[in-house]
This record gives structure tokens, sequence and C-alpha cells, in this order.
């Protein structure tokens, strides 16, 4: 089942690898910074295609809101054009790609090109910050985490705006900024106090984000390494059994695979990796879904089934996930 799952999340990825890295050939075939982030990593394993990663990249950073912001999307034709939708944790997996990209590649160019824009989206989202450390209600209502309109996304933002400081030192480093490096340092400690203050439950043992227990939350926290290895392996085990909201699509089910390796539960991010990407095989599927459920196999965002994508950018991981931990015995950074 994993070889199959394999083939089909490469099949999936190379459906969407045109001029720039789509998010389906269905409909508007934009690219989204979401989408990218993903797309670029299966593709190290995999094709290589490193110029086309770097394009995406610049076309992001060459078409920015006039802030400076980078945008959720980017049309291509007929001319290249942001869009005017901005997602919190979408412009901070910009910073994320760049620093992903320049570990495979050490391209000093694009860092000396980018390494501006993708600081300046890090200069905004601490701007979001308040004094106790939570996020501003605006920031939390501009991210996406996943299709789920009863999420509560306090938790989560916050989560992906510490992981992203992670990648923004490492990008510090590369510049020889050890001004920003410490900067960028202080600022995640504080954040990860400030988490823990604000959303961790002791007695539960799990982060509870404005009265709710969600996967998500749990997700971006560990992620953002605000508790250790085993308090996030307690966590991740209540994940899905606790949680008050479901996890609506791949790109949602991507990152708890990826927390569950992040805690060290391997053999649950496999299972996790057959029951759900083999679930949709076993539906029949040729190229991986843009949402899917098992239990609710015409769930759709859009209100209608058919307007779902069936080749989706943000659902072609898992060979990534076979190929660079679940193979090797590694285990995320």
């Amino acid at each position: 089942k994993l070889d199959r799952i394999y083939a089909v999340s490469l099949k999936t990825l190379a459906d969407c690898m045109q001029e720039v890295f789509e998010d389906g050939p269905k409909r508007d075939r934009r690219l989204w910074m979401g989408d990218l982030r993903l797309q670029a990593l299966t593709n190290y394993i995999s094709f290589r295609n490193l110029d086309l990663v770097k394009r995406c990249l610049y076309l992001f950073g060459g078409s920015r809101f006039p802030d400076g912001r980078v945008s959720a999307a980017v049309f291509t034709a007929p001319d290249v054009q942001a869009d005017d939708t901005f997602l919190f944790d979408y412009a901070l997996m910009f910073v994320v790609a760049l620093e992903e990209y320049l570990q495979e590649t050490n391209d000093r160019e694009a860092l000396d090109d980018l390494y501006d824009i993708a600081m300046r989206q890090i200069e905004y989202a601490l701007r979001q910050v308040q004094d106790d450390g939570t996020l501003k209600e605006q920031a939390v209502k501009d991210s996406f985490i996943d299709w789920c309109d009863d999420l509560d996304r306090g938790a989560c933002a916050l989560g992906v705006l510490i992981f992203a400081l992670r990648y923004a030192r490492r990008l510090a480093r590369r510049r020889n900024d050890w001004s920003s490096g410490s900067f960028l340092l202080q600022q995640q400690g504080g954040l990860r106090k400030a988490a823990l203050k604000n959303y961790w439950n002791e007695e539960e043992g799990l982060f509870v984000s404005n009265g709710q227990v969600s996967a998500a939350s749990q997700i971006w926290m560990i992620l953002a390494d605000v508790i250790d290895p085993a308090q996030g392996a307690k966590a991740m085990e209540q994940a899905l059994r606790r949680s008050e909201v479901p996890m609506g699509t791949p790109y949602m089910h991507h990152y708890y695979v990826m927390a569950l390796l992040r805690v060290g539960m391997r053999q649950e991010a496999e299972d996790h990796l057959k029951s759900y990407w083999g679930g949709m095989l076993d539906a029949g599927a040729d190229t991986f879904w843009e949402c899917w459920d098992g239990v609710h196999p015409d769930l759709s965002p859009y209100g209608g089934a058919i307007v779902n994508s069936y080749c989706h950018a943000w659902s072609c991981t898992p060979a990534y996930i076979i190929e660079r931990y679940l193979l090797t015995g590694s285990e995320p950074e």
C-alpha cells in the first residue's frame, strides 16, 4: 500500500507542475503559498526541478501587497498578479519554503534577493502579537490552517509563527545577520512561554484554544517545539480522540503526520498514511484529492463535491514522508 501511495503522490505532484506549481489542474490553476511549500518538499526527493521552485519563490517575492506582505496566491495568466487574499500562516510559509530551498541548493543569489522579503513577513507577524503573547483577532481570522469553519485558530496561528521563527533564524545565520538572529531567538522563546501560559492545560496534557480542543492546536504547538517530545506524544495520543472539530484536508493531515514523527510516533505516522491516503486509493483515486473524509466521502468546502479538486497539490506529500522519514528512520528537524 505504501508503494501505491508513493506512486500516486508523485503522479499528483507531476500533474500540478506546469509553468508554476499549480494547486491543481481543474479550476483556476493558481500558485498558492501553502501548497508550494509542500510541493517543493516532495519535488526535492523526486523530480528535483529546483528552477521551478526558485521561479515560484520569485513570483511571490515580486508580486506583494503595497505594504510588503506576501499574498496567499499568485495568478500567472494573462499577467502575473498577486491574488487579493492574504493569509497570515501562508505568508509565514514563504520564510519556511525559502530556507528549505536554500538547504537544497545553497543558492546565494536567491538568499540575497529574497532575504529582506522573508524578514518583512516575520516583522509583520510579530506586530500582530498582543501584550499577553497571543495574536490579534485579525491575524487569527486571516489564518487558513485547514478547511474547517468551526476551528478555533488562535493556538494554531501562534504555533505557525513560532515554527516560522525557527526557519527565519536559519536564514539570518546564512546572512551572518547576528543581530536579527539574536532578536528572533528572543522572540521565539518569549512566544513559547506565552503559548504555554495561554493554551497549555497541564491537567489535561493538551492545548486548549479558547475552550476548544482540536488536533490542529496540538499539531502546530508540537511542530513549534512548545512542549517536549514526551509531552507531545501524550498530546498526540489524544489529538484525534479528543478533538472537537475534524481535520478537513490532506494539508492538515500532512502536518498531523509530521507532528507524529516529531514526537517519535513512527508507527502511528505510517498507519495514518495508510489509512488516510490509502482510503482515497480504496475509493478509486489515481491522484490525491483536495479534501477527503472516509466517513463523509461527499465532504466539500464548497457546498458540493463536484466542485472539489481531484488532483490537488497539498495532497502530494506522502512520497516525501515515506522517502525522507519512513525509509531512513530520521525525524523532522
